[in-house]
């Protein structure tokens, strides 16, 4: 299960796996993350108390460019908790991502790929839906937003897998032995971590499944790669077609092209959908891995 790259990746975690330090550095990791947004809404609340109630319900529902803008701005602090929590192990930013040419290189090949199985994909459930993506706004107006909003997307992936795939599977797989350990719990925690009690349960507990399939195919992008290139490839353009293409009203819809013709409430044509999404993760995963393998 270990490659040597991967043994190269999780070489920097190697030098302080205290189970202690993993405890203290998830702490510092929520505390880096959680503790500024609360400063933020806390400040929002005295100088602008009548946008305060405003700003909850926005970020809530984030259905304006502006509350996504916010939003995706937000994992910044997530990134930030990543650092945070790799330095108590005596350790930085580049140890989590890996080597770094070779992380730039698998991002641009895993986007480019990605582009091509997703557009590939949604042609063709397009073809057999009956009712046509509804428009979200004009072209124009969409294109301005992405200069901004294509580095907030990346900031939001790449603090997802800074957290998940870089600073948890490091440090557990520094620890212990077992995959179940070092793959299971990372991947458990990432889909439950996309858990939405305000939805029904059946479509709540098989899009916990559909992501943990997610994060299970990038922690294993990043064992075989030895870096986090691959993984926030998937990660950035898997998001940029959920989150700016084609989204569900009133789910991260703010800074979508498209809207789809139904919505969270639509449980019979979800979860087929969804049955469908979890194909394409796994064909993609399945060449993303035999294209970036390295060599022997």
């Amino acid at each position: 299960m270990r490659t040597p790259q991967f043994e190269e990746f999780i070489a920097p975690a190697r030098h302080y796996p205290q189970i202690w330090r993993i405890i203290v550095g998830i702490l510092a990791l929520f505390g880096a993350y959680i503790i500024p947004i609360m400063v933020g809404f806390v400040l929002v609340g005295i100088f602008l108390p009548a946008a305060a109630f405003n700003l909850q319900l926005a970020l809530s529902e984030p259905v304006t460019p502006a509350a996504m803008f916010i939003l995706l701005g937000t994992f910044l602090f997530m990134g930030l908790g990543a650092v945070a929590a790799a330095a108590v192990h005596r350790r930085g930013l580049a140890s989590l991502i890996g080597p770094f040419r070779p992380a730039c290189r698998n991002f641009t090949r895993s986007v480019g790929l990605c582009l091509l199985i997703f557009l590939i994909s949604g042609a063709a459930v397009s073809l057999t839906f009956p009712d046509a993506p509804l428009p979200n706004m004009p072209l124009t107006t969409w294109l301005s937003y992405l200069p901004l909003a294509l580095p907030l997307l990346l900031i939001q992936t790449g603090a997802e897998e800074l957290v998940f795939r870089g600073y948890l599977m490091q440090q557990l797989a520094a620890r212990f032995k077992s995959p179940i350990v070092w793959m299971g719990i990372p991947t458990v925690l990432f889909g439950l971590a996309h858990t939405d009690p305000t939805i029904d349960p059946k479509l709540t507990v098989l899009i916990i499944c559909a992501t943990g399939l997610f994060g299970l195919a990038a922690a294993d992008l990043t064992r075989v790669t030895g870096n986090l290139g691959a993984a926030i490839g998937f990660h950035f353009t898997n998001n940029f077609f959920a989150l700016f293409l084609v989204s569900i009203a009133g789910e991260m819809s703010g800074l979508s092209l498209y809207l789809a013709p139904f919505t969270m409430d639509d449980v019979d044509t979800l979860m087929p959908l969804m049955a469908v999404d979890m194909v394409v993760v796994v064909i993609t995963w399945m060449l993303l891995r035999r294209w970036l393998r390295p060599a022997g």
